[in-house]
């Protein structure tokens, strides 16, 4: 037999059936807001898609709300904490994705310019150049002062001798070397440094600059960087010194 509600019951019945309906539309509103920020987030034209971390985020939020203590619902602090905190995060993934597209406009910008070079002749700030088996490699270089003798030594990348020899120190110009070594045999293909020892009469050693010059055959980037090809020899774009007009003097090496 059911035992017959007292008053008391009957009002304690009442305030947690009051409380539950006040939590369901609580929640449905919550719902109604986050179904409106799913919706704007989604829209292809105005913002990119949300991350699988964005959304998992969206789904324990939403779970929180339906699940929680109708007597003791969440404090609607807390619920504004998390909200600003969901706001930020949507910030944060649409400034990452701003950035890769500026970063891509600025990659394209980069490789545009180097391709602007490809055909012209230029010089690096380096003493490394390239000899291929069609081209041979060049130097340019240039002394404050006339020195009194001047020497030329050439070494591949291991760091041997490949040819010495001596300069007129009244020729300032470039040096263009087609693989010949002291032996007479041909170097292979690959990157090549030249060293220059200048010293004036009384035998002190006289600074020069020495820079890898050639023509620029093609443009690419490589980690990020804008690398230009000069005889194989592969140069950033801020190593780029001047693009040179044709005239001066080549010494044969």
């Amino acid at each position: 037999m059911t035992a017959p509600i007292s008053t008391s019951d009957a009002s304690s019945v009442a305030e947690k059936v009051a409380a539950r309906k006040a939590a369901a539309q609580k929640a449905a509103v919550y719902r109604a807001a986050l179904d409106k920020i799913g919706d704007a987030t989604a829209a292809p034209e105005s913002k990119p898609v949300i991350s699988a971390d964005f959304n998992m985020f969206l789904k324990l939020l939403t779970s929180q709300i339906q699940n929680q203590n109708p007597l003791s619902p969440m404090d609607t602090a807390q619920f504004t904490n998390q909200l600003v905190q969901f706001a930020q995060t949507e910030q944060s993934i649409q400034q990452n994705s701003t950035l890769k597209t500026i970063l891509a406009k600025l990659t394209s910008q980069e490789l545009a310019q180097a391709s602007s070079y490809i055909g012209r002749e230029a010089r690096f700030d380096t003493q490394v150049a390239g000899l291929t088996a069609d081209k041979p490699a060049n130097w340019s270089y240039q002394y404050s002062q006339m020195p009194a003798t001047l020497l030329a030594e050439i070494k591949d990348s291991r760091g041997s001798v490949m040819k010495t020899m001596a300069l007129s120190p009244a020729t300032k110009g470039k040096i263009v070397w087609d693989g010949t070594s002291a032996l007479g045999s041909k170097a292979t293909e690959g990157n090549y440094t030249l060293s220059l020892v200048a010293k004036d009469v009384n035998g002190a050693t006289i600074n020069g600059a020495i820079t890898a010059a050639g023509t620029i055959t093609s443009a690419m980037m490589l980690d990020g960087r804008a690398i230009v090809t000069v005889n194989g020899a592969n140069y950033p774009l801020d190593a780029l010194l001047s693009i040179d007009n044709a005239g001066a003097a080549n010494i044969m090496a």
